[in-house]
């Protein structure tokens, strides 16, 4: 995703190791001028280190000292953030779970007021069945019906990136926008990556009071043919009341009219935001992106740490077993990219989604509901007998149409081994289960209990849910996919013993001293200090792929 090695690019990056959080708060330090955050685990870090800048008197690519509030709760960080983002000034937002939960009814105002402000998610598992602070997209999902344009970052890089490329687009459409990143798999896992040069950020994005030229015909109805990159909706010598009220006849006009004057056009502002940026870095990011999808028979898409893994796996099976494996990141959700999904998954034989959350009771998760609505739709082009009825989408045939798989995993950070995918690629084979809603990488029936009460337990358990068992896909083989020469290490401590620390050090060591790829992260718990802490670390001398705890071969 480098672009060709001939090729000079002006901001190539400046090498760097950290984690998710810092990638994405050294960006916003320098872009942004204000924030509204409210602590939560695992997004924590990205508000800490902002309010820490604001208190050295870091100033941004503007010349201005930032500005950092933290209001009593997400809900008021959200309304704060929105009144930072209407007086004019590039505003940011960092939550997780339960505070994007709490700030939900702010967003929907947000996107109304045509705000642009991005909204900094490091995803967390939603109280569904217990408390759980990990990773799960049930607070990224949570907001999919407020307008907010959504982006979901695979890797630090990714986060780092697409940050900068969300304000564009956010300032662009005047639609603001949510950048997600795996909770501690991604936002605490100190990986090696390129960090944006401040003067590109300068470049990209610009000053909040720039003139620009007004980017669609709606806005220049508004705004004329220029004007300023960040609107004041707000300022003290023009006082407006915002977010009125609106009775029958106008409230359904101003709804309606959001769609084809504002949110058609940002398809378009973000591929020429991605577009623009690959310009500069050389580094190319699309509303879809693939790995060796083209000449594919099968692929997994999904979203998160999940798609550099799947990738090892996808090399695996092509090398070893002569399996045409592909993989789909979903770097944008919404607008759902359905022009773009619809020529991926063309003539495919089986397409797994997998999704990091379970919804049971809507007929499917929600990326393979959007997927189900645009391969339908694609049949009804194929369908027509005149002229297309969805014109920006393919045209399907009913033997264009691939067997589609949903798999839910990772919910908790629950660990996804190769195995696991490769379970959910073996489903989809001529001699496979071909089951198609399962989950991997947990066990609803032991295949040896572990005890003779378990035993019968599960024995009661199989008799009254007799399908129980085939909703757990395993795979063949659980191979090594660590690069040639790779180190894998794992500390085993207690809480407040310094095991983090010293494996932050020992990883920092191998990065600078010898110029190993890095990948190193704690297993954090709900247990706090005095309990049992596992850090794990991985260095090899080109990129690990693969996200998973480590095991001793036996």
């Amino acid at each position: 995703m480098f672009g060709k090695k001939d090729k000079t690019f002006k901001y190539p990056g400046i090498r760097a190791a950290l984690d998710g959080n810092t990638a994405a708060i050294m960006c916003e330090r320098e872009s942004t001028d204000a924030a509204g955050a409210y602590p939560i685990t695992p997004s924590t870090q990205m508000g800490e280190y902002w309010a820490e800048a604001a208190a050295r008197g870091h100033l941004n690519i503007s010349g201005r000292p930032l500005i950092f509030i933290e209001p009593e709760g997400e809900h008021a960080a959200a309304a704060v953030t929105a009144g930072l983002a209407m007086t004019g000034l590039r505003a940011a937002n960092f939550s997780s779970g339960q505070g994007i939960a709490y700030m939900h009814e702010s967003l929907y105002a947000a996107v109304g007021k045509r705000l642009t402000y991005v909204l900094n998610i490091g995803t967390r598992a939603m109280t569904k069945s217990t408390l759980n602070v990990h990773a799960g997209h049930d607070d990224y999902h949570a907001i999919d019906d407020t307008g907010f344009f959504q982006l979901f970052a695979n890797k630090a890089q990714h986060v780092a990136d697409l940050n900068i490329i969300a304000h564009k687009i956010a300032e662009l459409s005047l639609t603001p926008g949510a950048v997600a990143q795996d909770g501690f798999l991604t936002t605490h896992l100190i990986e090696t990556m390129l960090l944006p040069e401040l003067e590109l950020i300068e470049e990209f994005l610009g000053r909040p009071d720039d003139i620009i030229e007004t980017p669609t015909p709606a806005q220049r109805m508004i705004y004329g043919e220029t004007r300023r990159r960040i609107p004041e909706l707000w300022d003290v010598d023009n006082p407006v009341m915002a977010g009125i009220v609106q009775n029958q006849d106008a409230y359904m006009q101003s709804v309606a009219a959001q769609r084809p004057f504002f949110f058609d056009h940002i398809k378009t502002l973000a591929d020429e935001a991605f577009d623009a940026f690959y310009a500069l870095t050389g580094r190319r990011y699309a509303r879809v992106m693939t790995y060796r999808a083209d000449d594919a028979d099968y692929l997994i898409l999904g979203q998160g740490s999940l798609i550099p893994s799947a990738e090892a796996v996808a090399d695996y099976l092509r090398k070893t077993r002569n399996i045409k494996v592909g993989v789909v990141d979903l770097v944008m959700f919404r607008p759902f990219p359905a022009d773009l999904i619809g020529k991926v998954l063309q003539g495919k034989k089986g397409v797994t989604v997998l999704e990091r959350l379970d919804q049971p009771l809507a007929a499917d998760p929600p990326i393979m509901r959007e997927i189900r609505a645009t391969l339908t739709k694609c049949l009804e082009n194929g369908a027509s007998k005149h002229e297309l009825p969805f014109p920006d989408l393919a045209r399907y045939q009913p033997i264009d149409m691939p067997a589609l798989y949903a798999g839910s995993f990772g919910m908790g950070s629950r660990d996804l081994q190769p195995e696991g995918i490769i379970g959910a690629v073996e489903n989809m084979l001529p001699d496979g289960k071909h089951q198609r809603q399962f989950y991997l990488s947990i066990d609803f029936i032991r295949d040896v209990p572990c005890t003779p009460k378990q035993r019968v337990y599960q024995e009661a358990i199989q008799e009254a849910y007799p399908h129980i068992k085939t909703l757990s896909i395993h795979g063949s083989e659980n191979p090594d996919l660590m690069p040639e020469g790779a180190i894998t290490v794992r500390f085993h401590s207690v809480g407040g013993w310094g095991a983090v620390t010293t494996g932050k050090n020992l990883a920092m060591t191998l990065y600078d001293l010898l110029g190993y790829d890095i990948k190193a992260n704690p297993k954090y718990g709900s247990e706090k200090k005095g309990q049992p802490t596992t850090y794990y670390l991985a260095a090899a001398p080109e990129p690990i792929r693969v996200n998973c705890e480590y095991f001793l071969a036996m």
